[in-house]
C-alpha cells in the first residue's frame, strides 16, 4: 500500500471517537475497508467494549458516528497497559496507543504534582481511553498512513464539570499534552479537545499548523455528539505526500543609504557565513531622491537573533522590518562531473524523485577554467552537458 498522510482539519474540534470516525470515514470514500480492522482492535482489548458506526448528517454534511460502548467499569493504568498490548493489532499501533496511556499520564501527574505511579485517571479510567487510543491507531495503520498533521488547536474558555470539580477550559491535562503544540482561539465556550484526543495526535507525532502539501485521495466526516451553534465535525483529509518540503522563514529587510557598496557587500558575505539562506541586495530610491540599497535577509526562525546582530554590527541601519513566511524546497543532491581533467560539483534539484534542475558550482567552474585555460562559459557549459548525461 502506497504511504499516506492524514490532516484533521479541528474546525470543531475532536474527541477520540470524532477521530476515529473521521479516518473510518475517508477510508471508506478512497475504497479502503478498515471497519473490522478497528471493531476487532477495541473488542480484542477484553474490557467490555465495543464500537459502532453510524451515517449520521450535521449541517448538512454526510457524516460517520463512531459511538464506544462500555459497561462503565473503571480500569486502573496497568489493566489498560496489559488489554492494550494483547489486543489483535500491529505491534507500531499498540506502540502508538500505549504512548497515549503514558501521556495522560505523565499530564495527570504534572498537574497534580505526583508521581505517576500515584495518578487516578478519575473519568480517563474508563474502557473507552483505551478503546480510543487503539482505534485511531488501528485505523491509521489500517489506512497506510505514515504522516499525521493537523490544524492548530481551538482553545476556548469557561469551565468543566470533572471529577476534581469544576475545571477551566483547556483543561490543565490537556495543555499538559499539547505542550509545544500550536494552538488557536476560539469564540467559544466549552471543551472541544479532549485530553485523549490532543493524546492520539501527539502520540502520532503530529504536525500542528497549515495543511501540508499533498495529492487528495478523500475526505472523512467524523461527527461528535454534542449539539453546537456550528456542525461539531471533524475532518480527515486523506493523501500521498508531496514530496516538496515547505518550511518556515523570516524575511529581514533594511535600507541602507550611507554605507558604501562595498561595505553592504561584505555584509551579505557575513550574513550567508553566519547561516542565513540567503541575503542579497537591491537598488533602491529614498526621500530626496537619494540612491540606496534594500538588503534582505532570509532566515530560519531559530538563527533570527544571530543575523539581527549581524545587520547590526556591519551595516548603517538603525533598524530591520521582519516578516514570516515560507518557502518551498526541492530535494537536494550533488553529483560530481568531470571537465578539462577538473571535478565539478554539480547542485541537483528533484522534484518527487525526477531531476528538475542542474546548477554547476560557480567556483569549481572558475577553478576549472584557469587550470584549463579555458573560458568559464565553455566550463560551465560542458558541466551542465556532463550532468544532464549523469542524470539522463
Amino acid at each position: 500500500m502506497t504511504s499516506r498522510i492524514v490532516y484533521f482539519d479541528l474546525a470543531s474540534g475532536a474527541g477520540g471517537d470524532m477521530l476515529i470516525a473521521a479516518t473510518v470515514h475517508a477510508a471508506r470514500r478512497s475504497g479502503d475497508d478498515i471497519e473490522s480492522a478497528v471493531a476487532d482492535a477495541i473488542d480484542g482489548l477484553g474490557l467490555r467494549c465495543s464500537v459502532a458506526f453510524a451515517d449520521v448528517e450535521r449541517g448538512g454534511i454526510a457524516s460517520l458516528h463512531a459511538s464506544v460502548v462500555t459497561d462503565g467499569t473503571s480500569y486502573t493504568a496497568g489493566q489498560m497497559r496489559d488489554a492494550l498490548a494483547g489486543t489483535k493489532a500491529s505491534d507500531g499501533a499498540k506502540s502508538r496507543a500505549l504512548r497515549v496511556l503514558d501521556l495522560l499520564l505523565d499530564a495527570e501527574a504534572a498537574v497534580h504534582g505526583v508521581g505517576v505511579d500515584e495518578v487516578h485517571l478519575h473519568e480517563l479510567g474508563s474502557a473507552d481511553t483505551p478503546a480510543d487510543a487503539i482505534g485511531a491507531a488501528a485505523a491509521l495503520d489500517a489506512l497506510g498512513v505514515e504522516a499525521v498533521a493537523a490544524a492548530a488547536v481551538p482553545v476556548t474558555s469557561g469551565w468543566v464539570s470533572a471529577a476534581h470539580g469544576q475545571l477551566p477550559v483547556p483543561a490543565p491535562a490537556t495543555l499538559e499534552v499539547l505542550r509545544g503544540a500550536v494552538l488557536r482561539g476560539e469564540n467559544a465556550t466549552g471543551e472541544l479537545v479532549t485530553p485523549t484526543a490532543a493524546a492520539i495526535l501527539v502520540s502520532h507525532d503530529c504536525a500542528f499548523g497549515s495543511m501540508p502539501p499533498m495529492t487528495l485521495e478523500a475526505v472523512g466526516t467524523g461527527a461528535g455528539t454534542k449539539e453546537r451553534d456550528v456542525p461539531n465535525i471533524c475532518r480527515a483529509f486523506i493523501g500521498t505526500p508531496v514530496d516538496i518540503a515547505r518550511e518556515p522563514v523570516v524575511q529581514l529587510d533594511a535600507n541602507i543609504d550611507d554605507q558604501t557598496p562595498e561595505g553592504v557587500a561584505h555584509a551579505v558575505e557575513r550574513l550567508l557565513a553566519a547561516g542565513a539562506l540567503d541575503a542579497w541586495v537591491t537598488p533602491i530610491v529614498m526621500k530626496k531622491s537619494r540612491p540606496a540599497f534594500q538588503l534582505s535577509v532570509l532566515t530560519r526562525p531559530e538563527d533570527e537573533s544571530l543575523l539581527v546582530d549581524v545587520v547590526f554590527r556591519e551595516t548603517t541601519t538603525l533598524g530591520l522590518r521582519r516578516r514570516e513566511t515560507s518557502r518551498w524546497v526541492a530535494d537536494r543532491e550533488e553529483i560530481v562531473v568531470r571537465v578539462a581533467g577538473q571535478c565539478i560539483r554539480v547542485k541537483v534539484a528533484r522534484l518527487r524523485g525526477e531531476a528538475v534542475g542542474a546548477s554547476p558550482e560557480f567556483e569549481d567552474c572558475v577553478r576549472a577554467a584557469e587550470a584549463s585555460g579555458l573560458p568559464f562559459k565553455d566550463v560551465y557549459a560542458q558541466a551542465s552537458d556532463a550532468a544532464s548525461t549523469a542524470l539522463a
